[in-house]
C-alpha cells in the first residue's frame, strides 16, 4: 500500500540502517499514504498478509535492501499528513517500478493469488496516495530499528549556502555522541532529499531519531549527562545555535514501527 513500495528512513536492515555499498551511496523511497475511512483494520491486515509477503520476495531476490511500515503516532486522525509511511531502502538509486507482469510473478512468488491489476485495485480500495519522496542516507548510528519501536521524524528546510555546514555538524556533532549512548537502544539516520527539488517545498532534510520504547521516546535523549562526555569542549547550547543557523525545524511526526522487513 504505502507506497506502493517504498523506501526510509527509516532503515536498514531493518528500519533505516542506512547504509551502503562502499562504491555507492544508499537510497530511500518513503511513500506515505491515508486509508479509507472505514478502513483502517483492512490496511493494516494487508500490510502483514500481503505488502510485507511481496516485499520479502523483493529483498531475498536483492531488488530491495530492506522495507518498513510505520504507522503514525503524534499526530494521528485527521490532521495527520501520512496514517502509514512505506520505507524502502536501496543499495545505489532506486530502480524503475516493476511492471506490471514483473509484479504479478512477485505476487506468485510470494504465494499470493492475485494479478498486479488485482493487487493495484485493491492497494487503491484502501489507501489514497499522499506523496513520495527519495532520500539520499547521508549517515546513522545505533542499531536496526525492530517491530514495535518509535520513530521521531524531523524535517528540515536547509537555509541558503548551509549544506555543507549542517551536514558537518551532524556527522561531526550529533553522530559521535548518539554512537556513545550504544547500550541505550536509541538510534539516528541523517537523510537529505533527492527528489522531489525546488523552491516551493517545506522541507529538504530529514534525521531520523529512534526509540526502543515509548518510555525511551518520553524520557528523550540524555544531552545534559552525555553530551559533555563526547563534547567537552561544546556545551550544547552552543551546538543547538550553531545547528539554527544552518537549518530551520519544519514539522516533527512520531511514528511506531509495524513491520520490518530485512534481509535474512
Amino acid at each position: 500500500m504505502f507506497r506502493n513500495v517504498t523506501r526510509l528512513f527509516f532503515t536498514a536492515a531493518g528500519c533505516l540502517a542506512l547504509a551502503a555499498a562502499q562504491d555507492q551511496p544508499a537510497y530511500v523511497r518513503d511513500t506515505c499514504v491515508k486509508v479509507a475511512p472505514g478502513k483502517a483494520a483492512e490496511a493494516a491486515a494487508w500490510l502483514h498478509d500481503t505488502i510485507a509477503k511481496l516485499m520479502r520476495v523483493r529483498i531475498d531476490d536483492g531488488r530491495v535492501a530492506w522495507w518498513l511500515a510505520l504507522s503514525a503516532v503524534v499526530p494521528v486522525g485527521t490532521s495527520a499528513r501520512c496514517d502509514y509511511h512505506s520505507v524502502i531502502g536501496y543499495t545505489g538509486f532506486p530502480p524503475e517500478a516493476p511492471t506490471a507482469d514483473q509484479t504479478t510473478a512477485d505476487l506468485k512468488k510470494a504465494g499470493l493469488n492475485m494479478t498486479s491489476a488485482e493487487y493495484s485495485a485493491k492497494l487503491s480500495s484502501l489507501t489514497t496516495l499522499v506523496n513520495v519522496d527519495i532520500w539520499r542516507a547521508r549517515a546513522d548510528a545505533g542499531p536496526p530499528l525492530q517491530n514495535g519501536q518509535y520513530v521521531r521524524l524531523n524535517y528540515y528546510h536547509i537555509k541558503p549556502g548551509q549544506g555543507a555546514a549542517w551536514l558537518k555538524l551532524e556527522t561531526t556533532g550529533w553522530k559521535p555522541f548518539v554512537e556513545s549512548l550504544k547500550d541505550s537502544g536509541l538510534g539516528w539516520r541523517l537523510n537529505t532529499l533527492a527528489m522531489p527539488g525546488g523552491e516551493y517545498l517545506h522541507y529538504d532534510a530529514l534525521t531520523v531519531d529512534t526509540f526502543p520504547s515509548w518510555a525511551a521516546l518520553g524520557q528523550g535523549v540524555p544531552v545534559n549527562t552525555a553530551w559533555p562526555k563526547v563534547h567537552p569542549d561544546l556545551p550544547f547550547a552552543d551546538y543547538i545555535s550553531l545547528t539554527a543557523n544552518t537549518v530551520e525545524r519544519y514539522r516533527i511526526d512520531v511514528l511506531r514501527a509495524v513491520e520490518v522487513v530485512a534481509p535474512k
